[in-house]
């Protein structure tokens, strides 16, 4: 098996250390040894700091200082950092155990894999799962065409996607603009050049909280411009989720093992 990758995750964070403790321990304790780690604090006046600097063993950069929002924040930690697959976790959110293993085994495994996200799960403000999102896929041209929203097709959940530093570089970094869909924008970028890969494992989970800027679903929705009615969750979950994980790529754990499954549409590599 080629080794794994070296892995470089970013946390952005402001003010958030009812939550900042258990979202790094969630990555540092996952083992990886590999990891290169980054906390990009925007200079909170809770107490953030004092947390950041428990696990600062831990941590291969971090500072705690201004910055112009969180598309900034994770366009500046990305920047400095070196590993071959990237990603961020918001300072809320949470790995799940082993996680980083799996990133690692199927990049290493797969070379044509250029970036990949996991199954949704929500939990609640007090870190209880509290929701699992079904067996799906995801078509290269319904992301490029703005289609994965939750009008639409459904999420592509952040904190559990990952990719090659290659995609990156072709893509671009965040639009600091964006104040409520950077990532939603970044992925039609990436759609035009690789295919999503679904892994049927959850690798990460999305708080819920009154708090949070993802909340105001209207800000979302009128940053995308988005209007009109919504694709049913009925439709969603029994027509196009099982057609898309029939049809998209994925991974799936059969036989003893995580194998690629191309699907019908893949086409491999940078486009």
């Amino acid at each position: 098996m080629t080794h794994p990758p070296s892995i470089s995750l970013v946390t952005p964070s402001y003010n958030q250390g009812v939550y900042l403790e258990e979202t790094i321990r969630s990555v540092v304790e996952q083992g990886y040894p590999d990891l290169e780690y980054i906390v990009m604090d925007g200079g909170s006046t809770d107490n953030s700091p004092a947390i950041i600097k428990r696990h600062a063993d831990s941590i291969a950069y971090w500072v705690s200082e201004p910055d112009n929002g969180q598309a900034d924040a994770i366009n500046r930690g990305l920047e400095r950092s070196t590993g071959e697959v990237m990603g961020w976790l918001n300072s809320d959110d949470r790995l799940m155990p082993g996680a980083l293993s799996l990133v690692g085994l199927i990049f290493a495994a797969y070379p044509s894999v250029m970036w990949i996200t996991g199954r949704s799960a929500i939990m609640d403000a007090h870190g209880r799962l509290a929701a699992i999102g079904p067996r799906r896929g995801f078509f290269r041209r319904a992301i490029r065409n703005g289609r994965y929203h939750n009008r639409g097709f459904g999420f592509i959940q952040q904190e559990g996607t990952f990719w090659r530093r290659a995609l990156w570089e072709k893509a671009g970094g965040l639009d600091p603009k964006r104040y409520y869909t950077a990532d939603f924008e970044l992925w039609q970028r990436f759609a035009a050049h690789a295919d999503l890969v679904m892994v049927q494992s959850i690798l990460a989970m999305f708080r819920q909280h009154d708090q949070q800027k993802s909340a105001d679903q209207s800000g979302y929705y009128a940053e995308i411009g988005v209007s009109g009615p919504a694709v049913s969750q009925r439709m969603r979950r029994w027509v196009l989720h099982p057609i898309a994980a029939r049809f998209a790529p994925q991974i799936v754990y059969e036989s003893g093992r995580w194998q690629f499954k191309p699907g019908r549409y893949f086409r491999p590599g940078l486009g």
